[in-house]
């Protein structure tokens, strides 16, 4: 009876550590690197494949500049939101050319190094007038 009681205490024991174990070991999370015009990117960020680099900014489409991506990413898929805040007049409408939040997300695929350029463009005729810059150099390993 000694026996059964001590194998059932081992084994619950053993359990009780390999859950523990397990439950500590969630580093399969992709870590996400977050980003705005004040809070700039390092240096060089090191990141590793499948984590996510999201930068935020401020936007107003009645200035007429727009925050794009100024090349194509090669190592990175690239998602690109634009939030209008819900700013309500009294009457009840939705406010026209209301600022809001252009957000981009960029997910890394493979190891190598590439440079994220964005900018605040203005499409003005033939030139491009430049109101903001932000730039990320990013080594993934």
């Amino acid at each position: 009876m000694k026996k059964i009681v001590s194998i059932s205490a081992f084994i619950l024991g053993l359990s009780f550590i390999l859950t523990a174990c397990h439950n500590s070991n969630n580093s399969g999370l992709a870590k996400t690197h977050e980003y705005n015009l004040k809070r700039k990117c390092p240096s060089t960020l090191v990141m590793k494949s499948g984590e996510t680099l999201v930068f935020r900014a401020p936007e107003n489409p009645s200035t007429g500049f727009q925050w794009q991506t100024m090349q194509p990413t090669k190592l990175f898929t690239t998602e690109e939101i634009y939030t209008a805040k819900a700013e309500i007049k009294s009457e009840g409408k939705q406010e026209l050319n209301a600022e809001g939040e252009r957000i981009f997300r960029f997910t890394a695929l493979k190891a190598g190094y590439e440079i994220i350029d964005l900018a605040s463009v203005r499409q003005a005729n033939s030139s491009r007038e430049t109101d903001n810059i932000w730039q990320c150099h990013v080594r993934i390993s």
